[in-house]
């Protein structure tokens, strides 16, 4: 098979990744994220979630005054850890606010190797090079740009020219939101859009010269719900499924109400591992 026999599937990955079902265009914006740092923040550097970040940190090797290019850093989920084993961070972002979150947490735990430049990632035209180059959960926001045009492949080119030695891509879900059994009282048959995503996302980086490693890890998520309807809306919502009969419903909404649980705070959480997506090309 020749390469230009793959146009058809070049077609697939120039669609815009950061919209999920249910999302609009406010998620390729940075007022979206600047409305959802702090909340963001308090999360990300709960003793439970900084736990998960080192523990999914442990998964590699880090030398210390390692150079890391952190992409879509958020409000410095890995960057604070990552400098506080002694490597130097430059930290991009096109939220202000999260930018401003990172800076709070840095400064609470005196942090003083990480640097920030707000803007967004195919405007920057950075001309270094890192040792490591991480892009966190933050792929589909990062390809888009101020227009709203998908250019996932001009991405990639430029994540993969910043690195010296390695790029590091993490894309948070990988399956459907739905564990088997929901899928099977709802009747869902087809294969979950975010697993053909991956496959996708594999190809662009191979057409665009890259030979990734792919592992699909188990990572802790954890939802919060006001009541089980919500949950369940919120679930069929994320999962592009409509028209559900009340047979299926009630049963659904059954199985939700079982794995809900009251955290102390009062809020109803849903908990389990979410399958994700870690490409890893090494140069």
């Amino acid at each position: 098979m020749r390469s230009q026999d793959f146009e058809e599937l070049r077609k697939f990955y120039k669609h815009r990744l950061a919209l999920n079902y249910g999302d609009d265009s406010n998620k390729e914006t940075p007022e979206y994220w600047d409305s959802m740092a702090e909340i963001y923040a308090k999360k990300a550097h709960s003793p439970i979630e900084r736990q998960n970040s080192e523990d999914f940190l442990n998964r590699f090797t880090w030398e210390k005054d390692e150079t890391i290019l952190d992409v879509a850093c958020g409000p410095g989920t890995f960057a604070i850890p990552l400098a506080k084993r002694g490597c130097q961070i430059l930290a991009t972002d096109f939220s202000a606010e999260m930018l401003h979150q990172l800076k709070l947490q840095a400064e609470k735990e005196n942090c003083h190797s990480i640097d920030c430049i707000q803007g967004r990632w195919l405007e920057l035209k950075l001309q270094k090079q890192f040792d490591t180059v991480l892009c966190m959960s933050g792929l589909g926001v990062i390809s888009t740009d101020s227009n709203h045009n998908a250019r996932l492949g001009e991405t990639l080119d430029l994540l993969y020219k910043s690195a010296r030695k390695r790029l590091i891509i993490l894309i948070p879900h990988a399956d459907s939101h739905l564990d088997d059994e929901m899928r099977n009282i709802l009747g869902e048959n087809d294969v979950p859009t975010e697993r053909l995503r991956i496959a996708m996302i594999y190809y662009a980086m191979v057409d665009h010269g890259m030979l990734p490693s792919l592992q699909i890890i188990r990572r802790p998520f954890k939802w919060f719900f006001k009541n089980t309807d919500e949950a369940c809306e919120t679930l069929l919502k994320k999962s592009g499924i409509k028209n559900v009969s009340q047979e299926r419903l009630e049963l659904f909404k059954e199985y939700i109400s079982k794995l809900l649980q009251k955290d102390d705070s009062g809020k109803l959480t849903l908990n389990y591992p979410t399958s994700q997506a870690l490409f890893i090309i090494e140069r």
